[in-house]
């Protein structure tokens, strides 16, 4: 039952297409919010890729042409009804069609708006298009990505999107929270997509010195490394990531593979790479785990759907032919669940439209 999960109750009107937007509708649905998905009449643009589950699961549908007047006035009047906006409209374009947050401030003032934009509603770059792949490179992270000697790099994921999406989350459950206390009624939760990224550079930002050389990619090890954390090679073909975050990690694992206590990094790096190299990834990870070492395979997306941990917990679900990633984060008396793949197009147009369809 819906009225089960904690968000139930919650009303969310979601104006929004892409990815990271409709996935923090997708988070707030998986713990009970009911989301109202606005589609274009010829629907999302994701409705027909293996995108649709991530940001549609668990919500409603109803078709409404945000262009035209008509679809504008429809929007204005479901926002006096819910409790969140969630948009990614550019400013300018929500302005133009009278959709802003003080436009629909004034008519709902207990109405929360939150706006997804590369980078945010005020400064010089405002209006400047841009994603969560944009976001990762002005935000430092690819500057940070990478060997050393090679050249910046992206993530194989949309990694920005996600971040922000689960950004949104926190701005929106804040914002009610805040409601909830009478601190403030509706806000606008203004989300420029390269600050999340900055939190995730965090580290070098508190490193770099102004006037000081910025800080440089550093391949897999830390900025200031003191210890072993690499992704190395395994006989089989594999990979095992060890990271040592204690001194009896480092210790242990150097002694192992033939150091002592008093190795240098780049030589106990050499030579857990040749230690590693020598042997299986399953034997790897056995002895890392039997000493307590820090260290996992490298898995790809088959080996995570096969591996026992995976399973035993629960956390990819299957959804129609294939996987989806199970509502986190796991709470112990309300957990979250995926409710349905996605509607269809215009599914709830009548029920929420009624008359107004057509």
């Amino acid at each position: 039952m819906t009225d089960s999960l904690p968000l139930a109750g919650l009303r969310v009107l979601e104006l929004a297409t892409l990815y990271a937007a409709p996935l923090a509708g997708t988070m707030l649905a998986d713990f009970g919010a009911d989301v109202l998905k606005v589609e274009p009449p010829t629907g999302d643009l994701f409705r027909d890729t293996p995108m649709w589950p991530l940001v549609a699961r668990g919500k409603r549908s109803v078709r409404i042409d945000v262009r035209e007047a008509a679809g504008q006035q429809t929007v204005r009047e479901l926002a006096r009804d819910v409790d969140v906006l969630v948009e990614n409209v550019p400013a300018k374009v929500m302005r133009r069609w009278g959709l802003s947050y003080e436009d629909l401030h004034r008519e709902n003032p207990d109405l929360i708006v939150v706006s997804v934009s590369c980078f945010g509603a005020g400064g010089p770059h405002a209006d400047r298009p841009g994603s969560g792949t944009l976001a990762e490179s002005f935000g430092g992270l690819t500057h940070l990505t990478g060997e050393p000697d090679g050249p910046p790099m992206l993530p194989s994921i949309p990694l920005g999107d996600a971040v922000n999406a689960m950004s949104a989350v926190i701005g929106i459950l804040v914002a009610s929270r805040a409601k909830d206390h009478g601190v403030a009624r509706g806000q606008h939760v203004d989300l420029a997509m390269y600050e999340p990224i900055l939190q995730l550079v965090g580290p070098a930002v508190g490193a770099y010195v102004p006037g000081g050389p910025a800080p440089r990619r550093t391949g897999s090890r830390l900025a200031a490394p003191v210890s072993v954390r690499n992704v190395f090679a395994t006989a089989d073909g594999g990979w095992v990531t060890i990271s040592c975050s204690t001194e009896r990690h480092h210790r242990e694992l150097v002694e192992t593979v033939g150091g002592t206590a008093d190795t240098p990094l780049p030589e106990a790096d050499r030579l857990t790479a040749e230690w590693i190299a020598a042997r299986g990834t399953g034997e790897v990870v056995d002895m890392l785990v039997a000493k307590r070492i820090p260290g996992v395979p490298v898995n790809d997306l088959a080996a995570l759907a096969a591996d026992e941990h995976v399973r035993a917990r629960g956390s990819l679900v299957e959804i129609g032919s294939g996987y989806g990633v199970a509502p986190v984060p796991r709470l112990s008396e309300t957990p979250g669940r995926v409710r349905s793949a996605g509607p269809g197009l215009g599914e709830h147009d009548e029920e929420v439209l009624g008359a107004r369809v057509g």
